[in-house]
């Protein structure tokens, strides 16, 4: 099914920096596209402002859901849940959404992550209607790379890793600088090679589509000082520590949605 978005009209509940980001990434691939948004706090001048929940939502054939867990309740309260939906909010299931839209059937949920403002995201999608998860792909494929889950509780898994992904790298980024400067290197210099050294590497794994370790191992010779390294990693815990805070972000996503 070929999805046409100029056809659409999509609306944004909530300008923060994942609406922005999201309307920056759709008026970019599609620049006569017209947005609508409705924020209380934020203007943009990404979409067109409505005044209210409620004509933001007569407006919209799909209304994308940019708002807080805590916060969705009071925010669809004037809702009549007469339209598409695509919610972002980490960890709400769409029975929840659902029930706040009073049965409202046609919901989707994206988990989408920070890169979104630079349109390099990893998105996760899960819909139960195909029409709505296609518009869903299609969206979300403007500020990035897009998975599809057919099971929606893997929409948490999805959250721990690409969703709090952002985090653990640029951790990892910063303790590779800092082993630098540890070394010798002065830190900024330190900070744009480890940056740049892990830009390159995804790439790798991206474009070559290889195995991790199999391109490990064309940097890791016998005796050198890369193993040496690596080593170290092990000896340390590295894999079982990313391995868990996957997983621990994966439960605390679980939690947040019951």
């Amino acid at each position: 099914m070929d999805i046409n978005l100029s056809t659409r009209k999509i609306g944004f509940l909530g300008m923060g920096k994942m609406g922005s980001a999201i309307a920056r990434g759709l008026k970019n691939k599609h620049p006569n596209l017209n947005l609508t948004g409705y924020d209380p706090l934020i203007r943009s001048d990404l979409v067109n402002a409505a005044d209210s929940p409620e004509s933001l939502e007569s407006a919209c054939d799909i209304v994308l859901l940019c708002v807080k867990p805590q916060e969705m309740k009071s925010a669809l309260a004037s809702f009549k849940g007469n339209k598409q939906y695509i919610s972002i909010a980490a960890g709400l299931s769409t029975s929840s959404i659902q029930e706040m839209l009073g049965g409202a059937r046609h919901i989707a949920r994206a988990m989408p992550n920070l890169n979104a403002s630079i349109q390099m995201a990893a998105t996760g999608i899960y819909s139960h209607d195909s029409e709505l998860g296609l518009l869903a792909r299609a969206i979300f494929e403007c500020v990035g790379a897009v998975e599809m889950v057919e099971k929606e509780e893997l929409l948490h898994v999805v959250t721990g890793l690409s969703g709090s992904g952002p985090a653990f790298v640029f951790e990892f980024i910063d303790a590779l600088a800092q082993g630098a400067v540890q070394a010798g290197l002065p830190y900024e210099r330190a900070l744009r090679l480890a940056a740049e050294t892990l830009i390159g590497s995804a790439s790798l794994v991206v474009l070559e589509k290889k195995h991790p370790l199999e391109l490990r191992s064309q940097v890791a010779s016998p005796g050198g000082t890369t193993i040496a390294g690596l080593a170290a990693l092990e000896e340390l815990g590295f894999r079982s520590a990313v391995m868990r805070a996957v997983v621990r972000a994966k439960e605390r996503s679980e939690e947040l949605g019951k």
